[in-house]
C-alpha cells in the first residue's frame, strides 16, 4: 500500500489509468482529467491514459447505455452524464465478466478453450441495421448504424445517441 492507502502500481505500468472496476479508481480525478480534454468521449474511454480496461466493443456498449454518442466533445460533458458512462462500463464490464468475455475470435479463449458469451448480449456493438434494442421496446423500428472511427468501427443509435453538432471524432 502507498502512503494514500491506494495500492501501489508498478513503475512500469504507471502511466495506465486504473479501470472503473479498480477499488481505487476516482471518479473524481477521472472528471477532472476528462473535462481538460478537447477530444471526443469514444476516443477518451479508449485512452488508457485516463482510463483502463475499456476496449472499443465496451466503449460502444457503455455509450449505448449511457446514451452519449461516440463524438461528444469532453469538455462540454456536464458531471453527471459523465458519472452515468462510467456507471455504464463499469456495468458493461461486470456483466462481460460474468459472461466470460466477448469472443469473436478462436484466439480469445478461456483456460478451457471456450469463448466467452458476452457477444450474445451486446445492444449496439456489430449491430449495424438491427433494431435498437431501447428504441424496439418503445415500439420504433431505428436501426443500429456503424460510423468509420480510428481505422475501427462505432456503432450507435440514432435516435438514442444523437450526432452532437460540435462533435469531434
Amino acid at each position: 500500500m502507498s502512503e494514500t492507502g491506494l495500492p501501489l502500481i508498478p513503475g512500469e505500468a504507471a502511466h495506465i489509468a486504473r479501470d472503473p472496476l479498480d477499488p481505487a479508481f476516482s471518479f473524481e480525478e477521472f472528471y477532472t482529467r476528462l473535462r481538460k480534454r478537447r477530444t471526443g468521449i469514444k476516443r477518451a474511454l479508449l485512452d488508457q491514459g485516463l482510463v483502463s480496461g475499456v476496449g472499443n466493443i465496451y466503449a460502444d456498449e457503455a455509450l449505448w447505455a449511457a446514451k452519449l454518442h461516440f463524438a461528444r466533445p469532453t469538455d462540454t460533458m456536464r458531471r453527471a452524464d459523465a458519472l452515468r458512462l462510467i456507471e455504464s462500463a463499469c456495468d458493461v464490464m461486470t456483466r462481460a465478466l460474468a459472461a466470460g468475455g466477448t469472443s469473436f475470435d478462436s484466439l480469445y479463449v478461456n483456460v478451457n478453450g471456450a469463448s466467452g458469451y458476452f457477444s450474445r448480449s451486446l445492444n449496439a456493438y456489430g449491430r449495424e441495421g438491427e433494431p435498437c434494442p431501447r428504441c424496439a421496446a418503445l415500439g420504433l423500428s431505428t436501426l443500429i448504424r456503424r460510423d468509420s472511427f480510428m481505422n475501427r468501427s462505432s456503432y450507435s443509435c440514432p435516435v438514442c445517441q444523437p450526432r452532437p453538432r460540435n462533435g469531434r471524432w
